[in-house]
């Protein structure tokens, strides 16, 4: 071997990159080290035999074509370790090129392995984290609606709560003092609740609450605001009414429902409610004022209903 050759090889036995040189009949002429190591294959065995004898993972019809297109035309091929998994390791990721190497009148083929493998595991530890931080993210969502469900929803009617109700009435107040609109503000209590509770138990009250919560939202509009305001009591935002009568058509709805019995372990209850509202503006310019009229017209009505008795 001259100088310059054990130089070459040399260099080539240190190299990262996998070097096997064939001649045209495709005899291994080359085998560096690093090819020995990823296919197990010492220089010895693979000198001057055939690459598919000692490569036979390599004997494809697909893989034999792209030689004779190289060999013949002088075309470089390139197969990615992620189309063509263990095309020359079981165990080591590799990119294959492919080339043609003209030599006194002598045509050579050169692969070119380089190690991918590394890139491979980063890229599954990367995948990984992206579906780790998806499920995280979507775990995240579902408590982060569960709290905003606790801050802004009542337990056990599922309507809105007090802080809701204030959230959304002041919006609603605005638009209609933006756009010239009547709010309406309705105060509803549940007649006798404490002898419901005292005579049923505090089940069938709880029953009786959530049965009115859902009249209250079955007879109002999908713009409307049902509210739990506390114990017995409900308010409803009555959005965008363009004249009063839009409230009347509300109010005949409920009172149509309100006498219906509800059914409760066995129990017949008459449910009786009592309801007041007041309108803006004509009640007032903030939700407290138009609250505490609608809670003083539905008291009204309780008492005449309580004298003519």
């Amino acid at each position: 071997m001259s100088c310059a050759n054990n130089i070459l090889s040399k260099f080539l036995s240190i190299t990262d990159v996998g070097i096997i040189i064939l001649d045209e009949k495709l005899n291994i002429l080359l085998w560096n080290s690093f090819v020995a190591n990823v296919t197990g294959i010492c220089n010895e065995a693979a000198m001057g035999k055939g690459i598919y004898e000692i490569l036979p993972s390599l004997n494809k019809n697909y893989f034999r074509k792209s030689i004779d297109i190289v060999l013949n035309n002088g075309h470089k091929m390139f197969f990615s370790a992620a189309l063509h998994r263990k095309l020359i390791s079981d165990h080591r990721e590799l990119n294959t090129k492919i080339g043609r190497v003209e030599i006194a009148d002598k045509s050579f083929i050169m692969l070119e392995l380089i190690d991918v493998t590394n890139q491979f595991v980063r890229v599954k530890q990367l995948k990984k984290y992206i579906k780790e931080l998806y499920l995280l993210n979507k775990e995240l969502k579902e408590k982060e609606k569960i709290i905003k469900k606790m801050a802004y929803y009542d337990d056990l009617t599922g309507v809105a709560n007090r802080t809701l109700f204030y959230k959304l009435a002041g919006k609603l107040l605005s638009n209609a003092k933006r756009n010239n609109s009547i709010l309406g503000v309705m105060f509803v209590d549940v007649d006798n609740f404490k002898n419901i509770n005292d005579t049923y138990g505090h089940k069938t009250g709880d029953h009786v609450l959530t049965e009115v919560a859902h009249m209250l939202k079955k007879c109002t509009r999908k713009s409307d605001v049902v509210c739990r305001f506390g114990g017995d009591e409900f308010l409803v935002l009555l959005s965008d009414l363009k004249d009063y009568d839009n409230f009347e058509i509300i109010a005949s709805r409920i009172l149509n429902e309100k006498n219906k019995i509800l059914g409760c372990d066995g129990e017949k209850i008459d449910l009786s409610i009592s309801m007041g509202a007041s309108f803006y503006p004509n009640d007032g310019d903030n939700i407290n004022d138009l609250i505490e009229k609608a809670d003083k017209a539905m008291y009204r009505i309780k008492n005449t209903r309580k004298s003519a008795k």
